[in-house]
């Protein structure tokens, strides 16, 4: 089906249990486990940290110190070795985890000349690589923060995209290309996504979490329910 002309409206989804099953950046992590990166308790104590920011983000007050100890593991490394790894290990360790009709949902929005993006707190070189594997527009995403001779640090250099920020970046990305979030979708599993399924005017649920399901059943919002095949 060809694609039709450009459309002001935008489709915009989160990447953790949204697009992939489970976390992109745990993922990332089996994937430099394996290649002698980093070390494989240090996989298990991120996973730790990423859980307890995908359950209890903002509302902790420690949104700031869970990622900031999470991203330690690879305090020290080039961002270029990151970037790196990022084809072989989206092939062997992201990409099997991607729901099967991501990519047709992905198409449908492109077919109707809609751009997409993701939005996500993950750090933007996991995300803008996934986002291109996947054929999206770009990816809204967390910016990592490096020494002058491109290490990391282990710390984010400015805002996490998450909740209330992650809708203030689309919110923002509609300002400057003149987007009609009315006419937008957005599509999330979580109840900390709230403000930003209530920027556009296609708010989606996608195997939402209990807070969530309850908010869609009285907003009357569609819910995705995804499966592995």
């Amino acid at each position: 089906m060809p694609a039709t002309r450009p459309s002001r409206a935008i489709a915009v989804l989160d990447l953790d249990n949204t697009i992939v099953r489970g976390s992109a950046v745990f993922h990332f992590g089996r994937g430099a486990v394996s290649r002698g990166l980093i070390a494989a308790r240090d996989v298990w104590s991120f996973a730790w940290q990423q859980f307890r920011f995908a359950h209890h983000g903002e509302n902790t007050g420690k949104l700031r110190d869970i990622q900031d100890r999470a991203l330690g593991i690879a305090a020290g490394r080039r961002l270029d070795e990151i970037t790196a790894l990022m084809p072989d290990i989206y092939d062997r360790w992201i990409a099997p985890c991607v729901w099967p009709h991501i990519p047709d949902i992905i198409a449908m929005h492109r077919e109707a000349g809609r751009e997409v993006w993701i939005a996500t707190a993950s750090p933007r070189v996991i995300a803008a690589y996934i986002a291109e594997r996947l054929r999206c527009t770009g990816a809204i995403a967390s910016d990592l923060e490096l020494t002058p001779d491109g290490r990391l640090t282990g710390r984010f250099s400015g805002p996490v995209r998450h909740g209330q920020s992650k809708a203030d970046a689309v919110a923002a990305l509609a300002r400057e290309r003149d987007l009609d979030l009315a006419a937008s979708f957005a599509y999330t599993d979580s109840i900390n996504d709230e403000a930003l399924l209530r920027l556009v005017g296609n708010p989606v649920a996608v195997n939402p979490d209990t807070r969530l399901r309850r908010l869609a059943g009285h907003e009357g919002w569609p819910v995705l329910r995804l499966r592995r095949r």
